[in-house]
């Protein structure tokens, strides 16, 4: 049971007041005194039977404005929480232990504070049967978490549960993430749910092979693959990959690396168009690229044309890049979104003119015009420019629009490639691929 102590004392020290004392009974016959000293950094300090002071902590100049004397770890003597709120409904808190033995106070350390949901404990709730606690945070509408930690003996947190939201490459809505642990604190597994998510219920392989990679590179040696529906453990996340154990269920498998993007399409699935489609959706891209004609890296055309005799709709249209090199290996790039849009059917044929009509060009009706959306979307008519990215490293960068780039190329080794366009969207039930167009890489840059 939490108890607070967030009476007189605290409420009585005017904000000019340097020094704040707070009695608490840690027993019944261990009497002990909490002391928040200063107006910049405070010193928080704990005497315990009137003896020498033990500074426990200094924090910056936010208000102290929670004490709490739970037992956190069920030994009979009533430890501390200290808490900063900043007046937020978030608290900050550090924890110590009281230990007996030498009458000393023991910080809880955050085990891992720069990969934790909520890199330090925040309004934490105290398991009231054994030695265990929970917290939670909100810094945002999609960035949220929460932390369940057991007690060791030695008075250190093992991790146990972590629950937080990611967003993954091209997605419109973060995916639940849930983070086991082992009995040791090692990542056991970690879940990725929701609408959506390739790895969604019991993180089985989605596609009908995926490539296991030996760093989180695509330059590096794929040694492995994983065949469609074998479990994956994800043991890490990186942008645009994740660390697998695998096989799955095997403490000591070997650790591989898993691109995003390959969990969303079926790169090898994939086969080049023979023949232009005669129904459904048709992807066109144009060959300009890595020419001198435009700009660094040529000029990247896009189009998308609705085939069939009824509306198209596509409500979070994804374009990615599928490269494909001399020796057949497929390298997946993640591009840009679209913006919803509906194509119409194509228009029919003009009527012909028959007898009927008039024979002045004044005196004919007018043909009748298609009503509705185009059938066509013009996607992209952009330069593949040399700019530098987000971290200042120079590429080639294509306009996502508003203002904003993306890079056009994965980090492939020098060659020539076979590049096709895909489409995603929630309302299809395959991607749509393009035709094929050869590139050189790198393109032939001009000097800047």
């Amino acid at each position: 049971m939490k108890t607070f102590l967030l009476a007189a004392a605290l409420a009585i020290a005017g904000a000019n007041a340097y020094a704040r004392d707070i009695p608490y009974a840690i027993k019944p016959d261990v009497p002990a005194v909490v002391t928040i000293d200063g107006s910049g950094t405070q010193r928080v300090s704990v005497r315990v039977r009137g003896g020498a002071p033990q500074e426990l902590a200094r924090l910056d100049d936010e208000a102290v404005d929670q004490v709490q004397t739970p037992d956190i770890n069920h030994d009979g003597y009533r430890d501390l929480v200290i808490g900063q709120s900043g007046g937020s409904t978030q608290l900050y808190a550090r924890l110590f232990l009281y230990r007996p033995k030498d009458g000393t106070f023991q910080e809880i350390r955050h085990p891992a504070p720069d990969s934790s949901p909520c890199h330090q404990f925040v309004n934490p709730v105290f398991d009231p049967k054994r030695a265990a606690f929970s917290v939670g945070c909100r810094y945002g509408a999609d960035s949220y978490g929460s932390e369940d930690y057991v007690l060791r003996p030695d008075g250190t947190a093992r991790p146990v549960h972590w629950m937080s939201r990611a967003l993954f490459d091209l997605e419109d809505e973060t995916f639940e993430v849930n983070t086991r642990f082992d009995d040791k604190g090692a990542v056991a597994h970690i879940q990725i749910d929701g609408e959506g998510s390739p790895l969604d219920g019991d993180s089985r392989v989605p596609v009908s092979r995926l490539d296991l990679y030996d760093a989180p590179d695509i330059k590096a040696p794929v040694t492995r693959t994983a065949q469609a529906g074998e479990r994956l453990d994800v043991v890490a996340l990186r942008p645009q990959w994740l660390q697998v154990r695998y096989p799955a269920g095997q403490a000591d498998a070997p650790l591989k690396w898993v691109r995003y993007a390959d969990l969303k399409i079926d790169k090898h699935a994939y086969a080049p168009q023979q023949r232009a489609p005669m129904q459904g959706l048709q992807l066109s891209v144009r060959g300009h690229l890595g020419t001198q004609l435009y700009e660094a890296g040529g000029r990247f055309t896009l189009y998308v044309t609705n085939l069939d005799p009824s509306p198209a709709t596509l409500a979070s249209p994804r374009i990615w890049l599928l490269f494909t090199d001399a020796q057949g290996r497929r390298t997946l790039q993640p591009l840009y979104t679209r913006t919803p849009v509906t194509l119409g059917p194509p228009a029919p044929p003009p009527a012909p003119v028959t007898e009927s009509y008039p024979s002045t060009a004044q005196d004919r009706p007018a043909s009748p015009r298609a009503a509705g959306p185009r059938h066509v979307a013009d996607w992209a008519d952009d330069p593949v420019v040399w700019r530098a990215g987000e971290d200042g490293t120079l590429q080639y960068q294509v306009s996502a629009g508003n203002g904003q780039y993306v890079p056009f190329f994965p980090d492939l080794a020098p060659g020539r490639y076979r590049l096709a366009v895909v489409l995603t969207d929630p309302g299809l039930q395959t991607p749509v691929y393009s035709n094929e167009i050869e590139v050189d890489y790198p393109f032939p840059k001009r000097p800047s």
